[in-house]
């Protein structure tokens, strides 16, 4: 893998995780269920980096 495309997918990741947090507040119904559903958003983010890290180092070995 390139470092062209590395940079595209790492910017690509972040880019869903902003996007994904945004979203999951913009349809949070109340204040209080909001920091449920932060929490959760950035423990799916968290698992979603770990898989892709996990399956980057896989490739690269």
């Amino acid at each position: 893998m390139s470092e062209m495309e590395n940079t595209a997918f790492w910017c690509g990741i972040g880019a869903g995780m902003v996007l994904g947090a945004a979203v999951g507040m913009a349809v949070s119904p109340r204040q209080r269920s909001m920091k449920t559903c932060v929490g959760r958003t950035m423990q799916h983010m968290g698992n979603a980096v770990d898989n892709a890290w996990e399956d980057l180092l896989r490739t690269i070995e």
